[in-house]
């Protein structure tokens, strides 16, 4: 019976760790000295090991997700302070007039988009468009305003510090009463967004001759 334990044992930590065939990291030449009970105590105790790390990991990723939650809620409360007091270009307004989306030999015509977003915000959006012939397309984007206010950026995929692919909107002075630009990014040999017509407002500004949004 003990030498079929062992054997099942022995499977199990062979086919749970393949990279280290012996318990607790011990070497061929001291595993070969053992005697078979001594083996058979060295793997209980590699699976007791084993399982004391399956639950501090599964404690420590519940602690991870309740700090995130954390970080989330208070995000949110953030944002939440800034659209219900806007100012200051804590919030703007970002449209999409229209433009192109590029992939491969593909060509799609970009409907109207409007969206609000807060300082320090990263929001996931939908740029609806259409083809040629009237075939109707949605692909996923993402908006990013700085938090320090010096600009918006958007990416066709999720923003992180390696993406350095996407088309940035810059502030100037215009924003407090409204600006309007045009920009072309060629994300990738097959991908590219083609003249795109952007207009950027602060919301509650102190300008006196607000341009008027489309």
């Amino acid at each position: 019976m003990k030498k079929i334990v062992l054997l099942s044992l022995s499977t199990w930590l062979l086919a749970s760790c393949a990279s280290s065939p012996y318990p607790l990291n011990m070497s061929e030449e001291q595993w070969q000295k053992l005697t078979p009970e001594e083996r058979h105590t060295m793997l209980l105790k590699q699976q007791e090991y084993r399982e004391t790390q399956r639950l501090e990991s599964i404690k420590a990723n519940a602690r991870q997700r309740e700090l995130d939650k954390q970080l989330e809620l208070k995000e949110q409360e953030r944002l939440n302070r800034l659209y219900s007091h806007p100012g200051g270009g804590d919030v703007v307004r970002f449209n999409i007039y229209g433009g192109e989306y590029r992939y491969k030999k593909q060509i799609y015509q970009l409907q109207p988009f409007s969206t609000l977003i807060a300082r320090g915000e990263t929001k996931e959006i939908d740029l609806q468009m259409r083809d040629y012939k009237h075939h109707n397309h949605r692909e996923r984007a993402y908006l990013k305003y700085n938090p320090d206010g010096t600009g918006i950026y958007l990416y066709l995929s999720h923003p992180s510090h390696y993406n350095n692919d996407y088309i940035a909107l810059l502030r100037d002075r215009s924003w407090e009463c409204g600006a309007e630009s045009r920009q072309s990014f060629q994300f990738s040999k097959h991908e590219a967004l083609k003249g795109m017509k952007f207009y950027v407002e602060e919301l509650n500004s102190n300008c006196r001759n607000p341009k008027r949004y489309r």
